[in-house]
């Protein structure tokens, strides 16, 4: 059925408006934008209007205010599209495995971009991550989970691509908690011996080992999330309580 079309908010309008201008270069990085006497006069609106839709940007850091100078368009990075593309909101529990296999294939194309450019120095500091994930007490997860999200994050850090970092960051925060309760439900020891055998592989330059045991660690993952999934919520509470 064709249903009526809801009647747009002003400061939307004007929202879209003028981030099309900074996307498309209109608003350069650097540029000072029009004063809000300015672009309330061009957009035949209020000057209250025009501040809501500027404070959105400035909110987020596309827009930076001075006093007595103006206001100008800060740099846009891959941060600011990933922010839109992948906007941190509550997940269906289908949607956390969606995540899950977006992490999976991040990680492995990191494994894959490490061992053929990492130096040794720098291969060492992944290292060091898996030595705080060893020697970390047997039943602290929190702790132990702090290191492990180190380890991955380091991966991904080292590509250098800010596009695999974002999306990294982002979906590291929507799947937190789940994570967290895997690894308390399992335990992390076959987790450790997978990080340690992929961490010689990388060390031995050996890619495809490497990669290979990437893609395990993160099938196990899935099964285990699947697990959890398929469990009822007094199922869950019950495992939940043993651990606090």
């Amino acid at each position: 059925m064709i249903k009526p079309i809801e009647k747009q908010n002003i400061v939307d309008t004007i929202y879209h408006t003028m981030l099309d201008m900074i996307i498309t270069g209109t608003w350069k990085q650097g540029t000072k934008i029009p004063s809000e006497n300015e672009l309330s006069e061009a957009f035949a609106v209020s000057r209250d209007t025009v501040r809501q839709a500027i404070n959105r940007f400035s909110a987020v850091g596309i827009l930076r205010s001075h006093q007595g100078k103006g206001t100008y368009v800060q740099k846009i990075d891959t941060s600011f599209y990933m922010n839109s593309i992948i906007p941190v909101v509550f997940l269906g529990e289908d949607d956390g495995i969606s995540v899950l296999e977006f992490m999976k294939a991040i990680q492995v194309e990191s494994v894959r971009l490490i061992c053929q450019r990492a130096s040794d120095k720098e291969i060492e500091v992944l290292g060091n991550y898996l030595e705080l994930m060893r020697s970390t007490d047997s039943q602290d997860y929190e702790t132990y989970f702090n290191h492990d999200v180190g380890y991955h994050r380091y991966l991904v850090q080292f590509t250098g691509n800010h596009l695999f970092e974002k999306a990294v960051d982002i979906a590291e925060q929507l799947l937190q908690v789940c994570l967290k309760e895997i690894v308390i439900f399992h335990g992390n020891e076959k987790s450790i011996q997978q990080h340690e055998e992929c961490f010689k592989a990388i060390k031995e330059r050996k890619v495809d080992k490497a990669v290979n045991i990437m893609v395990e660690h993160y099938d196990m993952l899935l099964e285990r999330m699947r697990e959890w999934n398929a469990m009822d919520e007094s199922e869950r509470s019950r495992i939940k309580r043993r651990f606090k």
